[in-house]
């Protein structure tokens, strides 16, 4: 269940300073990066952002593309990268206000034209209007698992064919959905069962959006207990369902509280009170780290063998976790613990949001 790193990791370097120059240098070169996108000259467009959006991380994407409520939208994104996710809503916050020329956004917006175009792969030229998609819903995760398939992909390679499929998905869906509604990917030569065109998958997804409301309260306010067998016993994890990275860009940072009580024979503790204890310490934490928002995001806690571990995210530019010291020191039921980690990925909860 529960391995762990044996340290405290120290928060990364600060990206601000690099956001910033960014930002200055926008604002003196924004009118040519414009003009050369009215020319339709992409090339020169290209050559322009290129290296002042490498200035903040060379993993960051930069693109001008047609704007919603402006006539272009400048968006920088991790490129489908979640650790680089955060660093792109940072440099989001802190954007000028849009105005007719240009809007700004941390992850590639749905755009339907997108899919009207057609691409050149292997040779080969691809009408993206022609792939179509295989939904599965898994109603644990709250995702759907999707296949892709175009009518050319017998005759392109298998990363050109991932390639496609998921510039198509951020096209159909967006960026951030993508994460949040879409589980594993796979393309296919053939054509699956019942599929659908890419361009109705919204509509799919969107049909999931209102079963995630029930009586005005979120899903992402909701609860979800897990139980199971380890090496060790019995585990049991109470998790948030669904949750993705994406609601939550700017927590880079995993918080993990240890804590140790008596257990059964199982593993799991001796007296419900323990269970009870837990959970009450866990929104106790959530509310001395300034409350459930997005600064801090609480994704559940987990009790086996003796020890249970309450998952926390925070933005570690403004979130010290230190904090909890006085809080975990009321643990009656044995030893506390804090241990943190940069972690933008959220790779040390994938086994519990996936």
């Amino acid at each position: 269940m529960m391995g762990l790193f044996r340290r405290q990791t120290s928060q990364a370097g600060d990206p601000r300073p690099a956001i910033e120059r960014f930002w200055r240098w926008w604002a003196e070169n924004r009118e040519s990066i414009i003009e050369a996108a009215d020319a339709h000259d992409n090339d020169r467009v290209a050559e322009l952002l290129r290296p002042a959006v490498a200035a903040i991380d060379g993993g960051l994407v930069g693109e001008l593309r047609r704007g919603r409520d402006a006539r272009y939208l400048l968006v920088v994104s991790g490129g489908g990268k979640p650790e680089l996710r955060v660093l792109a809503e940072r440099w989001y916050l802190a954007a000028p206000e849009p105005d007719a020329d240009a809007e700004y956004a941390p992850a590639r917006p749905r755009d339907a034209r997108t899919l009207e175009s057609t691409l050149v792969v292997d040779d080969f030229e691809l009408p993206l209007q022609e792939l179509v998609v295989g939904t599965r819903f898994d109603q644990r995760r709250l995702r759907f698992d999707i296949v892709v398939h175009h009518p050319l992909f017998p005759l392109i390679q298998q990363e050109s064919r991932l390639r496609v499929a998921f510039l198509a998905l951020d096209a159909a869906v967006g960026e951030d959905d993508v994460e949040r509604w879409i589980g594993a990917v796979d393309v296919s030569a053939d054509a699956p069962i019942d599929a659908i065109a890419i361009s109705a998958l919204p509509g799919v997804i969107d049909q999931l959006r209102p079963a995630a409301r029930r009586g005005g309260e979120s899903l992402n306010d909701q609860w979800a207990v897990f139980r199971g067998t380890t090496s060790e016993g019995a585990i049991q994890a109470t998790v948030r369902r669904p949750f993705a990275r994406a609601d939550r860009p700017l927590c880079d940072t995993y918080v993990a509280i240890v804590l140790t009580y008596p257990k059964g024979e199982d593993g799991l503790p001796i007296d419900e009170r323990i269970v009870a204890a837990v959970r009450d310490l866990q929104d106790a934490c959530v509310a001395a780290l300034g409350g459930d928002g997005p600064h801090v995001t609480p994704i559940g806690h987990e009790l086996a063998g003796g020890r249970a571990i309450v998952h926390i995210y925070v933005d570690g530019l403004t979130v010290d976790p230190r904090q909890l010291k006085p809080v975990l020191s009321g643990w009656e039921y044995g030893v506390a613990r804090l241990r943190t980690l940069a972690d933008p990925a959220w790779r040390a909860v994938g086994h519990l949001l996936t």
